[in-house]
Order: C-alpha cells, then sequence, then structure tokens
C-alpha cells in the first residue's frame, strides 16, 4: 500500500511524456508540410488595349476628306416595301461613314441624276436602281421577290458615270437557290439591311480609292 503513490506518480509522469512527445511530433510534421509548400506564382496583369492597336486597321477604310453626297433611287415598276428598306438603310449608313455627309434626293431615274450632278460644283450624285429579277434560270417567276440592285455614281460638274456597283437581294423563301459567287461576281444577301450595307460600303470604297488616286 505504502507503493501505490509512488507507482500513481510514475504513471503520471509517463503521461505527461507521451502527450508532450505527441505534441511535438504533430509540431514537427506541420512545420515540415508548410515547408514543402512553394510559393503561389505571381498573376500576369492583362494590359489594357489602347486606340493605338485598334486605329490603323480601322484608318485604312476611313476617307481622309469631307465628301458630300446627294442620294437618288430609281423603284422598280413594281416598287416593293424591300425597296424602301433598303433604301432607307443605305442612307443612313452612308451617313455613318466618317467625313461622309449624305442627302436624300428622292426618287429620280439615271439622266436626271447625271443631270443633277453635272449641276454640282462639289457634290457627288449616287444613285440606287432597283429591278425586279422576274426571269430566273430560263422561268419566268411571277410575283419574284428578289431585286438586282444597281448603285450609281455620278460625278460633279461633268455629270460622268465613275462608279457602278451591283448586290443582289434574295428574299428569304425566294423561288430559286442562287449562289453567291462574290468577289468574282454580284454579291449576294438575304436581308434588306445586308443588301444596303454592302451597297454602302462599295461606295465608300470607291470614295477611298478616288483620294488615294488623288495624291
Amino acid at each position: 500500500m505504502k507503493m501505490l503513490p509512488g507507482f500513481q506518480r510514475n504513471r503520471h509522469k509517463k503521461g505527461v511524456l507521451a502527450a508532450s512527445s505527441l505534441l511535438l511530433l504533430l509540431a514537427t510534421h506541420t512545420i515540415a508540410q508548410s515547408g514543402r509548400r512553394a510559393p503561389k506564382p505571381a498573376q500576369p496583369v492583362p494590359t489594357p488595349q489602347t486606340d493605338t492597336d485598334t486605329t490603323p486597321a480601322n484608318s485604312a477604310r476611313e476617307l481622309k476628306e469631307p465628301v458630300s453626297l446627294l442620294v437618288a433611287r430609281e423603284p422598280s415598276s413594281k416598287h416593293l416595301l424591300s425597296e424602301d428598306a433598303i433604301f432607307s438603310t443605305f442612307l443612313q449608313k452612308l451617313g455613318e461613314f466618317k467625313k461622309v455627309t449624305a442627302s436624300n434626293l428622292g426618287d429620280l431615274k439615271r439622266d436626271p441624276a447625271a443631270k443633277r450632278a453635272k449641276s454640282e460644283t462639289s457634290s457627288i450624285v449616287v444613285l440606287m436602281q432597283f429591278d425586279v429579277d422576274e426571269f430566273q434560270k430560263g422561268t419566268i417567276i411571277l410575283n419574284s421577290p428578289d431585286l438586282n440592285v444597281k448603285i450609281l455614281v455620278f460625278e460633279p460638274q461633268t455629270g460622268q458615270k465613275k462608279f457602278e456597283g451591283k448586290v443582289y437581294y434574295k428574299a428569304v423563301g425566294g423561288p430559286m437557290l442562287k449562289k453567291d459567287n462574290w468577289p468574282t461576281g454580284t454579291p449576294i444577301r438575304i436581308t434588306t439591311e445586308a443588301v444596303a450595307i454592302e451597297a454602302a460600303e462599295q461606295v465608300r470604297d470607291w470614295l477611298i480609292v478616288k483620294n488615294l488616286s488623288r495624291r
């Protein structure tokens, strides 16, 4: 019975020693793990795009000098609603080009449009002609919604035709399938907006070439 208190003290010392050893082992293991962690690589900071990155590509298709356009149209014999939509967007797109002013002359035929250009000192006359494509692949198409769209540009003072562009309007659900063979042939577009944009860009590109040739 006298040996019991000493035996308990020995067990207590062994317990404290075991607990201390366990804590030391866990601390060593944690430090070892933390030592193996590699630092995270620095994230690259994205470089913001500046105007100089896009300016060269866009400026190549911009006019360097102001241009005034007088825009008229010659409707087809049927005067389809699609003609109104195409001409309205065509006039709008021309006016959106940098340094281009486009004014509506209303309805004109080719000869009066050329005469109007001859009477102008600096304004260029642009005429959009519409023709319903009623004869396709040897077949007469009644009530055809498809259009041949022609763009004529007349020089001021002389009234001479200086440019002629073409776009084909293929209405969705039209009677005949027609493949686009651009750039070797007439570009084909299936919406009125696309036809107008194509026609406006043809005029814009001609104006750019004209300005370059004068330098």
